[in-house]
């Protein structure tokens, strides 16, 4: 007889224990066929891996709608705020650099404490939507206090609405990027985190056409157009979310298939444990063949 290599995990430690006189040692062969025809892995080690998972694309895109708002936003607040500063306000370098960094100083104490807030949170809407939707509610309306101040030359009203601004929109960042950890099944997490950076990009995308587009040269351009495109994304955007999306039910699906895939995997790993050599959990006589599926071929 000839071996040939291709094993799964656990083989080569059950390999001296094998009977091929074993009826069930030939069921276990098949298996490896049916392994083989399906790209060379075993079926029980595909679905652990995440082969048979698939990730709701269009579940992700919805998800990453709030995350896209954000890089909108932000998007226009570095482009547009420090335009508004120097050339409204006439403020120098310096203090332009230093009200910029508000929104830095800020998240070091606002995104740790409301996402734990967020966390803690349980209402009929999930953890996370509420932040989100006050949280987009009051950045818009703020918001659009910027561009009157930048009009009326209101130096006051400006520092006042961005500070508060910064704060509302701190309030859904941290909320908004846990998403769809919560609504997605832990071996999918890496896929959707690529699609929610590719809205995040489009977001960003979006703010940067909105000023080629909207705004105007000369020595007092108006901003409204842009901050008013803004706007509207961010308010469609978390509308959308919250019509498709029901975070509070997806979250329980999740979370208990999360855990579910965690007691298989302790069970599994107990199993391994159990089936190495001079274990006490597998006798020679009577290897559990049925717990491993991928054997070597067998070949005349």
């Amino acid at each position: 007889m000839q071996i040939r290599s291709g094993l799964c995990n656990s083989d080569f430690a059950i390999l001296f224990h094998l009977n091929l006189s074993n009826p069930s040692f030939w069921g276990i062969v098949e298996n490896r066929g049916r392994a083989e025809a399906s790209g060379g892995i075993c079926p029980a080690a595909q679905e652990k891996e995440g082969i048979f998972l698939k990730l709701n694309y269009k579940r992700t895109f919805l998800v990453g709608l709030a995350f896209l708002s954000i890089c909108a936003f932000w998007q226009m607040y570095d482009n547009i705020v420090p335009l508004i500063l120097q050339g409204t306000f006439h403020l120098n370098e310096t203090l332009t650099g230093a009200i910029m960094a508000a929104d830095n100083v800020l998240a070091v104490f606002l995104l740790p404490l409301l996402g734990s807030l967020s966390d803690k949170a349980d209402t009929r809407w999930g953890k996370r939507t509420p932040f989100i939707v006050v949280g987009t509610v009051l950045a818009v309306v703020l918001m659009m206090l910027l561009p009157h101040a930048d009009k009326t030359g209101n130096f006051v009203l400006f520092v006042i609405s961005l500070f508060f601004l910064l704060i509302a929109m701190g309030l859904y960042r941290s909320p908004a990027v846990a998403l769809m950890p919560d609504l997605t099944p832990k071996p999918l997490r890496s896929q959707a985190n690529a699609i929610i950076n590719l809205m995040g990009a489009v977001g960003g995308i979006y703010t940067l056409i909105l000023i080629s587009l909207l705004l105007k040269g000369g020595d007092k351009p108006d901003y409204t157009p842009v901050f008013l495109g803004v706007a509207l994304l961010m308010v469609v955007s978390v509308v959308l979310l919250v019509l498709t999306v029901r975070e509070k039910k997806l979250a329980q699906e999740v979370a208990k298939a999360n855990l579910e895939e965690e007691t298989e995997e302790e069970q599994k790993r107990r199993t391994r444990q159990g089936s190495l050599p001079g274990s006490k959990a597998q006798s020679d006589d009577d290897p559990d063949l049925d717990l491993f599926c991928g054997l070597p071929h067998i070949m005349q």
